[in-house]
């Protein structure tokens, strides 16, 4: 049946070699149990796990439908308006193997692409997308009002890339926090890049995290950004388009705990930034994980490990 699958012998998040295997049983495209010996429905699917760390899914969350990273089950992708009706094709080609989210953005970010852009949230596209507000329009305000507009005519969500370092890119999260706010849009709006946030000294870095967190704002990181300090601001953050190890060795995270941090970010981090919460690994969660050859969570991600079985949706993809 559809969703059902029972994987032996894993060990889920294992912070040391010393974590004993279970079984893991899903139904219905959900973890249904956890523990040793279980038995499965009569046609269920076993695969045996050999012992392997399992980890909820990676999710990719600013990334490429023709680059799509080994071991993952959710994805967005900003999609220029010209090209959105090849992207939904593909999309749909993927609807097995990966939940994909597309990101609508007008030609280099400009608000005169308003009706192209209004036509590809009509045509399936997930989220209206804008592009460093101060810069491509000079009006930062009037951009902000055309990526929110639609968004309040579609009902859906904003992702904005801020590639504007400094005091300029600060200028611009506080108004799209602002913005958020004051449209009760808390949890739909995400932050690309946000390259200012790794350019501010530490003072204005505290604030605009407060603002974040407040707004509830995501940030999605592509490049080295305090990551620790934004979680444990109450920022979600998600990482995009990069190698977690990469992410991690040059945040300076190398030690096991940061390790598991980036990993974290990368799967249920990135999964609370495209709005899906039971993103893990208790009964109850989604069947969206990953089986990887190592001993504990540090070691594969700083191995660079591939996964050995990836599971979307309750079934085997990978």
């Amino acid at each position: 049946m559809s969703g059902e699958l029972l994987i032996r012998s894993v060990r889920p998040w294992p912070s040391a070699s010393e974590l004993p295997a279970v079984d893991v049983l899903c139904l219905d495209g959900r973890i249904d149990q956890i523990g040793v010996g279980l038995a499965a429905p009569d046609g269920t699917p076993v695969v045996d796990g050999k012992g392997g760390v399992l980890l909820p899914s990676f999710v990719d969350a600013h990334g490429s439908l023709d680059a799509l990273r080994p071991g993952v089950t959710m994805i967005r992708v900003p999609v220029p308006v010209a090209e959105i009706e090849d992207a939904l094709s593909r999309r749909e080609q993927l609807l097995s193997r990966v939940e994909v989210q597309l990101v609508a953005v007008a030609p280099n970010g400009a608000i005169t692409g308003m009706d192209a852009l209004d036509a590809a949230l009509q045509a399936g596209a997930d989220l209206v997308g804008g592009v460093d507000p101060a810069r491509v329009d000079r009006d930062p305000v009037r951009h902000l009002d055309v990526v929110f507009g639609l968004a309040d005519k579609h009902q859906c969500g904003v992702d904005i890339q801020l590639d504007d370092p400094g005091e300029l890119g600060a200028f611009e999260i506080e108004l799209i926090c602002a913005r958020t706010s004051a449209l009760d849009m808390r949890g739909r709006v995400a932050i690309t890049h946000a390259s200012s946030l790794s350019t501010v000294d530490p003072d204005r870095q505290d604030e605009l995290i407060d603002r974040l967190a407040e707004s509830d704002v995501a940030v999605i990181a592509t490049k080295p950004l305090p990551l620790r300090k934004l979680r444990w601001g109450g920022v979600r953050v998600g990482i995009g388009g990069c190698d977690v190890w990469a992410l991690a060795e040059a945040e300076g995270y190398t030690a096991d705990p940061m390790i598991e941090m980036c990993a974290d970010t990368a799967t249920r981090g990135g999964a609370a930034v495209l709005g899906e919460r039971d993103h893990g690994l208790v009964e109850g969660d989604r069947a969206e994980f990953v089986v990887l050859p190592g001993e504990t969570v540090a070691e594969v991600i700083r191995e660079r490990r591939e996964p050995t079985v990836v599971v979307h949706q309750g079934q085997v993809v990978g």
